[in-house]
């Protein structure tokens, strides 16, 4: 069933956090150790942050596939949005957003991160949190507008707040072409197509989940500091 319009953080960011008992501590991330060392319960890293150098600037050339192009970074954005206080994910909104539509997508956002990262934040481990667009479709095409959809998988896992999970849904993003970028003027999501289970793979407990990517380098920058 396709959900009412909405950000394109909210249904990612909402995912069925499965609160299971708050621990106490503060939201940390697994990182590309070339910018700092990996997170872990003893090493929690301060949550949220203010820098919004790495969050999505939708520019791309008006054409189809500059509009392609911004619907995937649209669709990639809630990977560095979560780990922003709400200033700076105020702004970054308001960079993609289309003018109607700025304020809107402004209250939408910053309301259901903020709940979001609050849960996420309670948790006493590393929380693992990756957006992967996967595939995109143009729905249809003129100089002035585009509408893109963008299969997407998200994983979240934090010991004591959310289960390993993974989340696949298809994104339908209304794009406006206004003033030099194509810009965000509305969203929706169905779910799936959701693959199942390999027949070797099993339900993970979120610790075993973290200790065996223990070391690993999350793929991608991670706005997190």
């Amino acid at each position: 069933m396709r959900r009412a319009p909405s950000s394109v953080a909210l249904g990612m960011l909402a995912i069925g956090l499965l609160l299971a008992g708050m621990g106490a501590g503060r939201l940390t991330a697994p990182s590309n150790t070339r910018e700092r060392p990996v997170a872990t319960a003893a090493t929690s890293v301060p949550a949220p942050v203010s820098s919004d150098d790495s969050t999505a600037r939708t520019t791309g050339d008006r054409t189809e596939g500059g509009a392609v192009a911004a619907a995937l970074e649209l669709a990639a954005a809630p990977q560095t949005w979560l780990y922003l206080g709400d200033a700076a994910l105020e702004a970054a909104v308001r960079r993609v957003a289309t003018s109607e539509a700025s304020d809107r997508l402004v209250d939408e956002v910053v309301g259901e991160v903020g709940v979001v990262r609050d849960a996420l934040a309670r948790s006493p481990g590393r929380v693992w949190w990756v957006v992967r667009p996967l595939a995109t479709r143009v729905d249809s095409y003129t100089s002035d507008r585009a509408q893109v959809s963008v299969w997407t998988v998200t994983i979240l896992s934090a010991a004591d707040v959310a289960m390993p999970q993974s989340d696949w849904f298809i994104t339908l993003l209304d794009l406006r072409w206004e003033t030099g970028a194509w810009r965000l003027a509305a969203t929706s999501e169905s779910a799936g197509p959701t693959p199942q289970l390999g027949g070797r793979d099993e339900v993970w407990e979120p610790e075993p989940f973290d200790e065996t990517l223990a070391g690993f380098e999350r793929v991608g920058a991670e706005a997190a500091r």
